[in-house]
Formats: C-alpha cells, structure tokens, sequence
C-alpha cells in the first residue's frame, strides 16, 4: 500500500475519533430540542440538516459551473474553428490578390465580413483591393468607418490617405497623415515620409522642406543617406521657385543655405551665381561660378561663364577671365578645353588646336574634343590629319561596334548571348541594324545657353 494511501486512512480514522468523543462527551446537549418556527427539533437533528442542506447547495453549484464551463468550451471550440476557417480564406485571399485575381479575392473577402462584419483584416485588403479596381470612392467610404470605428488603427489611416489619393482629393490625403503624425508622434516616421512625397508631387517645395525639417529633427537615425541628402534638394527647388517669382534675393538665400548644407551641390552655385548677376552684382556672381568650379571641377560653370559674356557681346572680358582659370586652376585640363571651345567658337582656331592638342594628351575619352580637333584641320585644309581625327571620334563614340539588343527589356551588349544577363530571357537577342544611339540634334551652336532669358 502506498505512503499516501496510509495516511489518508490514518486521518480519517483520527476525524471519526474526534467526531465520536465530541458526539459522546456533549451527548445531553446534542439531544435537547430546541424551537424553530414554533417547531421543536433536536439539536443532533438540526446540525445534521445543516450539513445535509450545504452538501446538497455545494453539489447544486459545481453542477451548474460545469454546465458552465461545458457551454463556453463549446462556444470557444466553435469560434476556434470560425477563426481558423476565416484565417485559412485570408490567406486564400492574399494568394489571389498577389497572383493578379482582386476580383475573386474580393468575393472571398465579402463572405469572411458577412460571418465577421468588424474583420479588420478583411476590410483593410478588401478596402485595398477597391482602389485597385478602380473603385476608390467606395474604398474612402470603407475606410473612412474602419478609422471611425477604431481610431486607434494606424493602417486604416495611412489607407485612407492613399484612397484620398485615388480620388485626386491631396488636400484630404495631406490633412489625414498630419493628424496621423500628430496623434503618433514616435511612429510617424511613414507618415512624414509619405507628406514629404505628396509635397514634392505638387511641387510645394516650401511645404516639402518644413517635412524634411522635422524627419531631420526626430527620426535622424532612422533616414537613409539618400534622405539625408534630399534636404539639398529641396532648398534648391525653393530657390528655382522664388527664382520664378522673380524673388531673386530671397532665391539666393535658399542657394547659400544649400551650399552651405551641401558644398558640392553644383546646380545651387550656378542658382546663386545667377542670383547675383540678375541683382547687378555680376562681380560676385562670377566670383561664386569660379567658386563652384574650384570646388567641384564641373565644366558647366565655365560653360555658364562662356554663354554669359558672348551673350552680353564682351567676348574679350570672358576670354580673359578663362584664360586665367586655365592657369591657375587645379583642375587644369578641363579649364583649358572650355578655354579652347570658346576660342573655338569665336573663330580663333590656330590657339584652340594648340589649346587641343594640350588636352587630348590628358583624357582618355571625349569625342568632342576629337570633333573640334577635326573641324579646324578640316578649315585649314589639314585633310589628312582631319581624317584621323575623325576616325579617333568614331572609336571613342564605339558606333563602329557590332551591337545585339534584348528584344524584352532592351538590354544592349556588343557580342552575342543566348540568355539576356539582365532581364534573364532566353533567344531575345537581336541584331541591330540601325543604331539610334548617337544624338539626333545638332552640336551646341553659337547661340547656346538661355538662362540669360529671365533677364
């Protein structure tokens, strides 16, 4: 026999031991009657009927929670099985959507919302799906009660601003993500992000900077470098803007902030330049373009100076300034090929070829260098030497090379392939015949450059 089963036995015999030397010692006591309800009764009697009425109420009451318990485990088995059916149609549902099927996905979503009418999911992809399908207007209505119905629900509301969106209604888009940003702060990384696009699709530039602004303030950690460096981009858009409005001071304002931010930003030196000239501070807008070039080595600053001064007709004042770039710049080379381009085009050609040939011993590639090399032999009746240049143009340009073309993507490589590297398509590539690679207009003429225009 067990330990435990000894000492079970043990103490029941100990309870009817005491039980029996309490029944025997109080014995009197126990027969006295005593009156209840002008009723005499023993008192033996009464504490038997106690016990008797409690073991039966005890009884009663585990029977009734174990009624109890059966029912809701019914209950929650039948929802356990509603749930799992409801999750398995889910997924049917997102399989549908991801293989191009909305509209039968559709069909299994409204059959989940009739078993389930408050199924978020459900409404969400279905809500999705409506914009998908062109049925926008119905989705801003679905998602429009599933936010009223659950404010604390973060996607119905992004999903709101994309059908806002749908149906060309930015401002509400707009008024939806900046009550979502405000009433979440720490998690509205998303919903900045999506302001600031929505700024730039509408070219607010203003508008797209103070959103830029705050992602730098509370989510620095959190941007990519390329975020990080959009900042630049749109204090140059709110210069070009102000530019527009004829707003020149305010414009290089916005440029000297982006330099500043970003000394390598080449088109907000050429906006500040170009401020400055447009004030009648030509001295100092110049100064800026030579700085941009200093800084950058990007020939578009002397290209800038070039077209400014033969578009004024004072040829010699630019001649002069480029000349003493190409002498004191770091960046040399490229200063005395714009040097020689502009001679070039001022018709001076013996110095341009000297100027040329300089170069050409220096870079590796430019056709145009070769091009220019071949006009002035050509007008000093070099024809041989023209020739050659003319061939160094053609096999920097590389049009003499065999090319194939990937007939499903468009991929273009020199030799033949039996599977496209880039998209992976077998037997796409084809021959091509005629090249459409070179440029259809004319080389830059003399009368380049139109920013002078706003002048």
């Amino acid at each position: 026999m067990r330990l435990v089963n000894v000492f079970f036995f043990v103490l029941l015999a100990f309870v009817l031991f005491v039980l029996g030397n309490v029944y025997l010692t109080n014995h009197e006591l126990l027969v006295r009657e005593v009156v209840i309800f002008r009723e005499s009764i023993k008192l033996q009697s009464l504490i038997l009927l106690a016990f008797l009425l409690g073991f039966l109420l005890n009884i009663l009451y585990t029977g009734i929670m174990e009624v109890v318990r059966l029912v809701r485990g019914l209950n929650a088995s039948a929802d356990t099985r509603l749930v799992k059916r409801i999750s398995e149609r889910m997924q049917e549902a997102r399989d549908l959507v991801a293989h191009g099927l909305p509209r039968e996905a559709r069909g299994i979503l409204e059959g989940i919302l009739e078993q389930r009418k408050e199924h978020v999911p459900a409404r969400l992809l279905l809500g999705d799906i409506l914009i998908k399908t062109g049925e926008a207007e119905q989705a801003v209505k679905l998602f429009e009660a599933l936010c009223t119905a659950n404010p604390e629900l973060v996607e119905a509301r992004y999903q709101l601003a994309e059908a806002l969106m749908a149906v060309r209604n930015p401002e509400a888009a707009i008024g939806v993500l900046k009550k979502l940003a405000a009433d979440y702060p720490k998690k509205a990384l998303r919903a900045w992000r999506r302001l600031r696009a929505l700024h730039m699709d509408s070219q607010s530039w203003d508008e797209a900077m103070e959103v830029q602004k705050k992602l730098l303030a509370h989510f620095a950690a959190e941007l990519t470098q390329g975020e990080k460096a959009q900042g630049a981009a749109l204090g140059y858009q709110v210069g070009m803007a102000k530019v527009e409005a004829d707003q020149f001071k305010d414009a290089a304002q916005a440029f000297q902030q982006v330099v500043k931010e970003e000394p390598d930003f080449v088109p907000a030196y050429l906006g500040l330049g170009r401020c400055m000239i447009l004030q009648d501070q030509e001295a100092q807008g110049l100064e800026i373009l030579l700085e941009g070039f200093r800084r950058t080595g990007e020939g578009t600053f002397l290209q800038e100076i070039e077209d400014y001064f033969i578009q004024l007709g004072r040829p010699e004042d630019g001649l002069a300034l480029m000349r003493k770039v190409a002498a004191t710049s770091k960046h040399a080379t490229t200063a005395k090929f714009f040097l020689g381009k502009m001679l070039y085009r001022l018709e001076i050609l013996d110095e341009a070829l000297e100027l040329f040939q300089e170069v050409r011993s220096q870079v590796v590639y430019s056709p145009i260098l070769f091009f220019f090399m071949a006009k002035i032999h050509s007008r000093r009746a070099r024809l041989d030497a023209a020739l050659n240049e003319y061939r160094q143009l053609l096999r920097n340009l590389g049009v003499l090379k065999l090319r194939f073309e990937c007939a499903v993507c468009g991929h273009r490589t020199q030799d033949y392939a039996d599977r496209c590297e880039s998209c992976g398509s077998w037997n796409s590539s084809h021959f091509l015949f005629k090249e459409s690679d070179l440029p259809e207009g004319p080389i830059r003429g003399a009368e380049t450059g139109s920013w002078m225009a706003m002048m």
